[in-house]
């Protein structure tokens, strides 16, 4: 494994973090026990991942790292997230109302209070079982939201960093509905962030010009999401949705002279300029090991990376 300095938070990570967040939560959500997850990660820290991130209160999956990394805690970087939306109204599952919550507040760009979020992360430190976050992240907050959060919110983490319950504060996009990073280059604007987790890869590697540059001059830690999300078209779309069209896969592959898609996506992430992290997410040891390996190996040679230009449309910088 290979480590990297996330910026100005100072922390050393290792160039490939395991996340639980998303659809995934560590293989919980494909049919994987307590058991699996938890012996997955194990199995991340015997390969030198050191870099864990979780979904706060949302997803149920902190106590999950908690119970994993309990004999690891400090070699380790915990990293997890808080939502923006106010807190949830009551219902009988607290993961569905927080779920709710934050689907509504971005919709709407509501933001919760800051002793809203201090009551969030309080509960996450309890899950986690810490007396502190290594990295708490605002997760995927919008244009419409950044203002009211940086207003409302930023002054309460920027407190709770001062008292020693969080060592590093970044922030998340919302990838999906914002491919052109808009909110990111607003955040890289303004000094609140340690590091920002950005959506990257081959067929949407619009960041390398409009937000990494940016971030390496303000010495801001780079986590990279989405390497293989979204890589692939649906079957018979050809070039009419965004990706490697299904039907390409294989002379792409043969093209390039790489094994597999997953090889071409974390080599094409892990060695962008001004990529520091890139996020795997698995709940399957050998596929783990798989992509570790993939983004260990050497750089794309320049004439692969001039290939894989034609899937990555121009969009505003």
């Amino acid at each position: 494994m290979d480590y990297v300095r996330l910026g100005k938070s100072e922390l050393v990570s290792s160039v490939v973090g395991l996340g639980g967040g998303s659809s995934g939560r560590f293989g919980l959500a494909k049919g994987g026990t307590k058991s699996d997850a938890i012996s997955l990660i194990r199995t991340a820290v015997d390969e030198g991942i050191t870099f864990f991130d979780g979904a706060g209160i949302c997803e149920n999956v902190d106590g999950l790292m908690a119970d994993a990394l309990a004999d690891c805690r400090q070699r380790v970087i915990v990293s997890t997230k808080v939502h923006l939306g106010p807190d949830p109204f009551p219902l009988s599952d607290m993961r569905l109302a927080n779920k709710v919550s934050f689907w509504i507040s971005r919709r709407r760009g509501l933001v919760c209070t800051g002793p809203a979020l201090r009551r969030r992360v309080e509960r996450t430190l309890k899950v986690l079982r810490t007396d502190h976050i290594d990295l708490l992240q605002l997760h995927a907050v919008t244009v419409r939201q950044y203002p009211l959060a940086v207003a409302r919110v930023v002054p309460e983490l920027l407190e709770m960093k001062a008292e020693g319950k969080l060592r590093a504060v970044g922030i998340t996009e919302g990838f999906l509905a914002d491919p052109g990073h808009a909110m990111l280059k607003a955040a890289l604007s303004d000094d609140w962030f340690d590091t920002i987790m950005a959506g990257f890869n081959f067929s949407n590697a619009s960041a390398a010009e409009s937000v990494f540059p940016a971030a390496r001059k303000a010495d801001v830690g780079v986590i990279g999401m989405f390497a293989m999300r979204g890589l692939i078209g649906r079957r018979g779309a050809g070039d009419a949705e965004p990706g490697v069209p299904f039907e390409s896969i294989d002379r792409l592959l043969e093209e390039t002279g790489t094994k597999s898609l997953t090889e071409l996506a974390y080599r094409y992430c892990r060695h962008q300029p001004g990529m520091d992290v890139v996020m795997t997410g698995t709940g399957d040891p050998e596929h783990l090991r798989e992509n570790i390996a993939a983004a260990l190996l050497p750089p794309l040679p320049s004439e692969v990376l001039d290939r894989l230009r034609m899937f990555s449309p121009a969009r505003p910088v």
